[in-house]
């Protein structure tokens, strides 16, 4: 027995298909047309259920007469009544249609045609013979055979039946005659709850969202577990252009990873896939879920970030910076699911390619993951601590076993070749001439910058040793204002204390042109420098879009931004050299 897809026209089969409800159906669930009554059969019908429990009010029965069974012609067509609810385990709508004596012919080889509101043939079956219909809806169509009839000899008062448990035709087989049922439930018939389609409940970002964190991550969950196929979720941005997506291959709430960070203030497009999305039950949603959004435009972290600093003195606006930009959320270095590597990987991404990094120091392009430190032979990247672990945060866990702040800050972190950051040590970021004998570390050409050796300063990061304080790292001048922000932005962050939502102990972190201070020390308050330097590093390369694309993705983990980044003009020695407030006034 074909299933009932299997009679529809290519047109009804896609109207069904795209409804995403293939599992409610309508067809034809009992007859009768041939009894022993002498005068000639009685009570004969057709009963049509509708397992959804729509209307049946606008479909209509064509019989067919198959006695040139390739040839059969219609002889009757009725509208099928609305049909009453009934409950045969599931409910049902089911519908009769009667028909006077001798309505229906007894064959051999007629049939019958269900046809759906919008005129095409749902169902087409004949019994004592198969036949092709050559005219009325079923034209061209070749009928699909029952393997049960009815006989002259049959009582009165009898009919065929469909039989079984289910909620779809395929799930039932017609029985021998048996006593009639219409308008009521078949004898050994159950009808199963249709599979409801699933539906989306919600999605990160909503539909007009319209400050989308760069680097976050897009959602989607679902009214019941689904399985989501290969392209169940796509991502197309007006400058980044379609985004790779990752995510898992079932569930009822997914997180879904860009694995990158999209361009500030562009505007995109989240597609939830329907047809690549199915339930345990092979139901999928009814249409695609589209959300168009806008990612975060920059520039401030969003309205009122930045609303309770005060800048009346240079004490206020520490105190008042450091309120703001305190507490954020600390990332573990390394482990779980997402750690200092996830976050750096995206923020320090190759413009050019996703799939590789460019490092700070070296400028070169490296393979994400693949070149990380420790993972095989020549040139590789790891996280370089701008402020040296060793001056005031030696643990990447804190005194309550949490991911420690400072250590694990990205603000603070860059991507740097693993020879370079070697070098670098701990040493102050101070000028490094060629001629007091400082070393050149040559630049790589990438992404337009870098490059060429020789000449002091050039494009070169120049070093001189010993490591500690007598040392000295002068970064390449392209990078010498993201250095010097990092650094500033320690300065401001961490001010002793405790951490004020997790309770953990923080460093006292202060900046200094007094080399004697920025020793190896656990204590507070530590040092790193040189803090002229830094300003005019600050001051002479101040930040490029780049450069605010990697404070936007930051924020979008941490939760907190870097204000030097946002407010240059906040970058000063008298910032840093001012004695904290008797009281701290915020706006």
């Amino acid at each position: 027995m074909r299933s009932m897809l299997s009679t529809l026209s290519p047109l009804a089969c896609a109207l069904l298909l795209l409804s995403g409800a293939a599992q409610a159906e309508v067809f034809i669930n009992e007859f009768h047309y041939d009894d022993s009554t002498s005068s000639g059969d009685t009570g004969e019908r057709i009963e049509i259920v509708a397992t959804a429990g729509e209307t049946l009010s606008s479909y209509r029965i064509y019989l067919y007469n198959g006695s040139t069974p390739t040839s059969a012609v219609t002889y009757d067509n009725d509208l099928v009544p609305a049909g009453s609810l009934v409950s045969c385990g599931g409910q049902v709508r089911i519908a009769t249609l009667s028909y006077p004596t001798n309505g229906i012919q007894n064959g051999s080889s007629d049939g019958i045609a269900l046809v759906n509101p919008s005129g095409q043939v749902v169902q087409f079956i004949s019994y004592e013979g198969q036949i092709k219909a050559s005219n009325g809806p079923a034209a061209g169509l070749t009928s699909t055979n029952l393997p049960v009839s009815e006989t002259g000899s049959d009582p009165a008062g009898r009919s065929l039946q469909l039989g079984g448990t289910g909620s779809s035709y395929a799930n039932f087989s017609w029985r021998s005659s048996a006593t009639a049922t219409f308008g009521t439930c078949n004898n050994a018939q159950t009808f199963s709850s249709p599979n409801p389609a699933p539906t989306v409940t919600g999605t990160t970002p909503s539909s007009g969202a319209t400050n989308f964190p760069a680097a976050g991550d897009l959602g989607a969950t679902f009214s019941e577990s689904v399985t989501a196929a290969s392209g169940a979720f796509t991502l197309s941005c007006a400058s980044s252009g379609s985004v790779p997506l990752t995510y898992p291959s079932s569930g009822s709430s997914f997180t879904i990873s860009t694995n990158t960070a999209l361009v500030a203030g562009e505007t995109c497009t989240f597609t939830v896939v329907a047809n690549a999305i199915t339930d345990a039950g092979g139901a999928k949603p009814s249409a695609n879920t589209v959300v168009n959004f806008s990612v975060a435009s920059g520039g401030g972290g969003g309205t009122g970030y930045y609303s309770r600093v005060n800048t009346s003195s240079a004490s206020q606006l520490r105190c008042s910076l450091h309120a703001t930009i305190k507490g954020h959320t600390a990332y573990p270095y390394s482990g779980g699911t997402t750690n200092a590597w996830t976050i750096l990987e995206i923020a320090d991404e190759d413009p050019n390619n996703s799939g590789r990094i460019l490092d700070a120091y070296r400028n070169r392009s490296f393979v994400k993951i693949t070149d990380r430190a420790g993972s095989g032979s020549g040139l590789k990247y790891n996280r370089e601590h701008t402020w040296p672990n060793s001056l005031g945060f030696g643990s990447a866990t804190g005194n309550l076993g949490l991911p420690h702040s400072p250590y694990t800050d990205t603000h603070m972190l860059y991507l740097t070749d693993s020879a370079y950051n070697s070098d670098r040590g701990n040493k102050p970021y101070a000028n490094c001439t060629q001629a007091s004998g400082c070393g050149e570390r040559v630049t790589e050409v990438n992404n337009g910058q870098g490059g060429g050796s020789g000449v002091y300063p050039g494009n070169s990061n120049w070093v001189k040793t010993p490591d500690g304080n007598s040392g000295s790292f002068e970064v390449w001048g392209k990078r010498k204002g993201d250095m010097a922000r990092a650094i500033m932005y320690m300065a401001i962050r961490y001010e002793g204390g405790t951490h004020p939502t997790t309770g953990q102990n923080e460093p006292d972190l202060e900046l200094t042109d007094n080399r004697s201070l920025i020793v190896i020390t656990s204590s507070s308050p530590a040092y790193m420098g040189l803090l002229s330097t830094l300003i005019a590093w600050h001051q002479a390369d101040p930040p490029t879009a780049a450069e605010r694309a990697r404070n936007e993705v930051i924020y979008s983990f941490q939760g907190n931004r870097n204000p030097f980044i946002d407010h240059p003009e906040w970058g000063t020695a008298a910032l840093f050299t001012s004695a904290k407030p008797a009281s701290c006034q915020l706006n």
